[in-house]
C-alpha cells in the first residue's frame, strides 16, 4: 500500500482543521489573545491539539498585522538547544510574534531567559501540558466523540460502534496515538 492511501498518513493529518470548543473560534481566541496583551498559553495534555493549533494560527496572527516565528521544543530537545532557545528568540523584535510550541520542555532556569528575551517580540504565545508560567487563553481536552469525528473526516466512515472509545481509552485521550495506531492497523 502507497503512504498516501492511507487516510491516517501524515500527508493527510496535516490537513485536518483545527476543532476548537465548543464556543470558542478563530476570532475568540484573538481577542483573549488581546486582553492578555498577546502574552499567553494554550493548555492540554500530549495528542490535544496543541500543535495544529499553534500551525493554524499563523495566518490569523498574520492577518493582525504581526510576524509569527514558530519555535519547537520535545522531549527529546538537547539541553544546549534549551539553553541556546533565548538568544534566538532575541532576535525576534515587533512586530515579530514569537509562538513557542512545548514550552513545558524549560526549566525555571531556562524559562527565565527565554521570558525577558520575549518581550521585545510583538506577541508571545505558548504551549504547554499544565497551567503554569502565563495567562491562559484556551485549556484543550480530548474525548472518544472528538477522535470519531477525526475518523469520520479523514475516511468518509466511521469505526465500528465502541472502537473509538476503547482505542481513545487505550491512549489515555493521545488522539496522535490513536491517529497513530489506526495508521498501522490500515497498513495491515
Amino acid at each position: 500500500m502507497l503512504t498516501e492511501e492511507n487516510p491516517f498518513a501524515p500527508c493527510h493529518l496535516e490537513r485536518i482543521t483545527f476543532r476548537f470548543p465548543s464556543g470558542v473560534d478563530w476570532e475568540t481566541l484573538l481577542d483573549r489573545m488581546a486582553a492578555q496583551q498577546w502574552c499567553a498559553s494554550i493548555v492540554g495534555g500530549n495528542g490535544s491539539g496543541k500543535t495544529t493549533l499553534l500551525d493554524q494560527i499563523v495566518p490569523h496572527i498574520e492577518a493582525r498585522g504581526f510576524q509569527p516565528a514558530i519555535f519547537r521544543l520535545a522531549t527529546e530537545s538537547s539541553m544546549r538547544d534549551k539553553d541556546r532557545l533565548a538568544d534566538k528568540l532575541r532576535d525576534v523584535r515587533a512586530p515579530g510574534f514569537i509562538i513557542l510550541d512545548g514550552a513545558e520542555q524549560l526549566s525555571t532556569r531556562q524559562w527565565l531567559p527565554v521570558r525577558a528575551a520575549a518581550s521585545q517580540a510583538a506577541g508571545f504565545l505558548v504551549s504547554v501540558h499544565r497551567t503554569s508560567r502565563l495567562p491562559v487563553v484556551l485549556e484543550l481536552e480530548t474525548s472518544p466523540k472528538l477522535l470519531d469525528a477525526l475518523v469520520e473526516s479523514l475516511t468518509g466512515g466511521k469505526l465500528p460502534e465502541g472502537e473509538g472509545e476503547v482505542i481513545f481509552h487505550r491512549h489515555r485521550g493521545n488522539l496522535r496515538d490513536c491517529l497513530r495506531e489506526l495508521h498501522d492497523r490500515w497498513c495491515g
